[in-house]
């Protein structure tokens, strides 16, 4: 196991400072590459310390990088002479903390198997081991024991597969359905025409947030539970989409 998950940023920070100054046009000062690399990598912060040092790493390995002063300017800035050197960059490589921070957003979402979802997620994981040499898989394997994930209801969606895929859809082409939900003790049903806006994930629960439309005219935003939705009927009825903060919405399934 890995002794130390810092290492492995350390890597993915320097390799992300030599894809960037490699695709740069021009000189990068200190605050403008900080910015870049806390953008890809979601650093909430990066000292100028820490970026001298990474760079001054890549140097002692090889690579053509200069801090030289901006024209006119005090700043100095980072770049890659690509004349300097006829080195071939290797693609960017996996890593363990990448696959460890991939399997623990995996076994997160589990509540998805059965799904959609569940075969995109399991197709890109395909995908990323594929070509995975099998002593870094079973470093991951060893590794992803530091965090153990509990979803509390495994496939909670899956005895309906394609409404998460009918709803998705409906979604992404702003059409009108019509809904049939059940009630929570399962006695009575409620049919409701709806325009969607997206589906909102509060894990374990899913919520579908939209417009309830009557009349013909938007009525009132609404958040219902995906579980209780027994069918979905898209609509010839297309519209344009008119957006929601969900934040301003209740938690509970509109009634």
């Amino acid at each position: 196991m890995p002794k130390n998950f810092a290492r492995y940023e350390q890597f993915l920070r320097i390799f992300a400072i030599l894809d960037i100054l490699v695709a740069a046009r021009q000189p990068l000062d200190d605050q403008t590459l900080i910015g870049m690399l806390k953008e890809r990598l979601g650093l909430s912060k990066l000292s100028t310390r820490t970026l001298h040092r990474d760079c001054e790493f890549l140097v002692a390995c090889g690579y053509p990088i200069a801090h030289k002063p901006l024209a006119g300017d005090r700043r100095f800035a980072w770049s890659f002479d690509r004349d300097a050197t006829g080195r071939k960059l290797l693609p960017e490589g996996v890593t363990i903390l990448e696959m460890v921070a991939f399997r623990v957003g995996r076994d997160m979402l589990r509540t998805f198997e059965g799904t959609i979802l569940w075969t995109g997620i399991e197709a890109l994981r395909n995908k990323i081991e594929r070509d995975l040499p099998a002593e870094l898989l079973a470093q991951v394997e060893d590794a992803g024991n530091v965090f153990c994930v509990r979803c509390a209801e495994p496939a909670r969606y899956a005895a309906q597969p394609r409404l998460i895929s009918a709803l998705s859809t409906a979604i992404s082409d702003c059409r009108e359905i019509e809904v049939e939900t059940r009630s929570e003790d399962k006695t009575t049903t409620a049919r409701r025409r709806i325009r969607p806006i997206s589906l909102i994930i509060r894990l374990p629960r899913v919520q579908l947030l939209g417009w309830h439309v009557a009349d013909g005219t938007e009525q009132r935003p609404l958040l219902v539970d995906v579980e209780s939705i027994s069918k979905v009927k898209p609509l010839d009825v297309t519209f344009k989409p008119r957006p929601i903060d969900p934040d301003s919405l209740p938690d509970g399934a509109d009634g």
